[in-house]
């Protein structure tokens, strides 16, 4: 079993919007695949943003790939796959199904030291 992480993510005027847990402390969205069920990364993480949370995988896009250090970036111990998806349609989301799951969309800069212990580094943009 292992843990795979998404964030969905959205600009409107001139401001980031990220997919996080609620406070305390904001976390990515995590799911658990089992790789002798023969699951995939991103199928694992799609059906759990549609099962778990209400969103339509046909309204993201994919961006980019990373790790998410869970500890902060002086320990590789943590490490977990990143998957960031573009919202394309913000009228799709049930804000109060996420909030009632304790997720909610914040702002880029009030959870810059979760997006500090992101590094894309390590892996290829897909465009």
């Amino acid at each position: 079993m292992s843990l795979i992480a998404g964030t969905i993510y959205f600009t409107r005027a001139d401001q980031t919007y990220f997919l996080v847990t609620d406070q305390p402390k904001s976390q990515f969205f995590t799911v658990k695949m089992h790789r002798h069920q023969n699951e995939t990364a991103l199928g694992t993480l799609l059906n759990g943003l549609r099962e778990e949370l209400g969103i339509d995988p046909d309204c993201l896009r994919l961006g980019e790939l990373g790790t998410w250090h869970t500890q902060g970036l002086e320990t590789q111990d943590d490490l977990i796959s990143l998957y960031t998806l573009e919202l394309v349609d913000e009228t799709s989301l049930n804000m109060q199904r996420l909030r009632s799951v304790g997720m909610s969309f914040a702002q880029a800069k009030s959870v810059k030291n979760l997006i500090f212990n992101v590094d894309v580094t390590g892996v290829a943009r897909l465009d």
